[in-house]
């Protein structure tokens, strides 16, 4: 089994992973987000992101029915990337993020680079981020990220054509002298439009509580237009 075949493989474990963990605390929803790039010249780019949080089951807290429609936040996002060498570059970012009842700020770091093996990429993120709110104390944050992005025609990612992307991230967060630890897992299929735009559509997949040995799962089905 090729390289391509095995991380399908992997993308339709996930799908199935709800009823391995069927015992364990879930939510669902979906996550629909746009993202904007642009580069500013050649050594800087902007991104501008918004993303918004929507529920449509949720077992963490006893009620009537867990299927119900329920908003939970939006997120607005400015990230401002500098390339430090041919594939790497460090980014600095600000995020709102904004609930029903509060507000909270973030501030990111993040240092990204790129690699190539065969006729797919393979991207390492490291980031820190800090959130601030008047309701409670400040979290901090330490991830790593490991992507994937496989052309599923040709040896590369042309217009008009699919590709398969996998995310995974380990994130540890300490907030008031407690340590949590979540993972990530975050299959996608993508589709590039014409040069400018392109659609990824997905599960985001977030394993959170291991500490505590109360593991919960929220699964999201993600859409992502970049422009």
């Amino acid at each position: 089994m090729n390289i391509r075949n095995k991380l399908l493989l992997v993308f339709i474990i996930l799908i199935s992973s709800q009823n391995i963990c069927a015992q364990t605390q879930t939510r669902a929803g979906f996550l629909p987000t746009v993202n904007y790039n642009h580069e500013l010249n050649k050594l800087y780019e902007v991104n501008l992101r918004l993303e918004s949080r929507h529920f449509i089951f949720n077992d963490y807290a006893s009620q009537s029915s867990n299927f119900q429609y329920d908003y939970s936040l939006s997120d607005i996002s400015a990230l401002v990337g500098r390339k430090v060498g041919l594939n790497s570059k460090v980014v600095l970012g600000f995020l709102t993020r904004i609930e029903p009842d509060a507000v909270s700020f973030r501030t990111i770091q993040q240092f990204i680079f790129q690699t190539k093996i065969d006729n797919f990429r393979v991207a390492h993120r490291i980031a820190t981020d800090q959130t601030f709110s008047s309701s409670e104390s400040t979290e901090y944050r330490l991830r790593y990220r490991l992507s994937a992005e496989i052309p599923l025609s040709g040896l590369k990612v042309d217009v008009k054509e699919f590709y398969f992307k996998f995310n995974t991230e380990a994130l540890n967060s300490i907030q008031d002298n407690e340590y949590d630890l979540e993972f990530r897992a975050v299959p996608n299929i993508g589709y590039v439009i014409n040069e400018r735009h392109k659609i990824e559509l997905g599960l985001d997949n977030r394993f959170v509580s291991f500490i505590d040995n109360q593991t919960r799962i929220t699964s999201w089905i993600t859409i992502n237009w970049f422009l």
